[in-house]
């Protein structure tokens, strides 16, 4: 009932409603308040209490900005968000496209990354398959997979993503393969410790294997804010078919695109999620 009305709401209420639900969240509520704080002191070591203070604030006016464009999201017309979340190159795949390319693309928690499901589809031809992670409750795992299979955008949750892998050479439709790259890698396999922001973190290298057998293309999904509701979507090339880099190679090269990302606009980061659980004490 909250997602429906919510999704009713024009856009400039939208976001009177977000400044009074930030207020909420933040000092009321104070969720993950410990959190952002210890990751950014952890990040910016560098920086006064005061700097980070402002980061701390401004993420907090993205965050629920976020969630509530979130939920307005998946009762939006597709090609009508196209107008608020424009591809500004999709040019960059057309010849992987019309030869019958794979792709893969890294995605980041950095600004509104849901939106993407909605309507990146509709922008490139390649169908986008993206690779989510598993949520422990069914109903709610079973609604995001139905609001995230639309639009040209299928997914594949993490425990088949090599079963899929394996089987995509045979796939006759280009598809471009989204993982969402800034999570803290879980379990032991698949992960690299990389000096990170000044400090260490672990990033998962499977996305870098599954290139790295492929010879797949890979680009990152950069998502900058244009203003409040809008924004313009950016294809950068980390990776070309031609380059033979080991899936640590790889992961150092994102890691690096994801860094200046974060140095450019450190609000933009979800600095809520415990991303550095290894190395700090939540």
């Amino acid at each position: 009932m909250a997602i429906g009305l919510i999704g009713c709401i024009p856009f400039p209420l939208l976001y009177l409603f977000s400044d009074g639900l930030r207020f909420i969240t933040k000092h009321l509520l104070r969720y993950r308040v410990s959190v952002i704080k210890q990751n950014l002191a952890y990040v910016f070591p560098d920086k006064d209490q005061h700097q980070r203070d402002l980061i701390f604030h401004e993420f907090y006016k993205n965050f629920i900005d976020i969630i509530l464009e979130s939920i307005k999201g998946q009762s939006y017309s597709p090609e009508k968000l196209i107008d608020r979340f424009r591809l500004k190159n999709p040019e960059l795949l057309e010849a992987a496209h019309e030869n019958g390319q794979h792709v893969i693309a890294y995605s980041h928690h950095y600004n509104n990354w849901e939106w993407g499901p909605i309507c990146l589809g509709l922008q490139i031809d390649h169908h986008i398959t993206g690779i989510v992670k598993l949520i422990a409750n069914p109903l709610i795992n079973n609604y995001m997979i139905d609001q995230r299979s639309r639009a040209n955008v299928s997914v594949v949750q993490t425990g088949h993503t090599g079963k899929f892998m394996s089987k995509l050479p045979e796939s006759s439709r280009p598809i471009c393969v989204v993982f969402i790259a800034d999570q803290r890698p879980s379990g032991n396999n698949k992960k690299v410790k990389l000096p990170f922001l000044g400090s260490e973190a672990f990033f998962h290298k499977g996305a870098g294997i599954y290139a790295a057998q492929l010879k797949a293309p890979i680009y990152t999904i950069d998502v900058h804010r244009v203003s409040r509701g809008r924004y313009e979507v950016e294809l950068v090339p980390i990776v070309n078919k031609n380059e033979d880099l080991s899936p640590e190679d790889i992961s150092e090269r994102y890691k690096a695109h994801l860094e200046d990302l974060i140095l450019k606009s450190p609000e933009s980061w979800l600095w809520s999620h415990k991303r550095f659980k290894e190395f700090l004490k939540y």
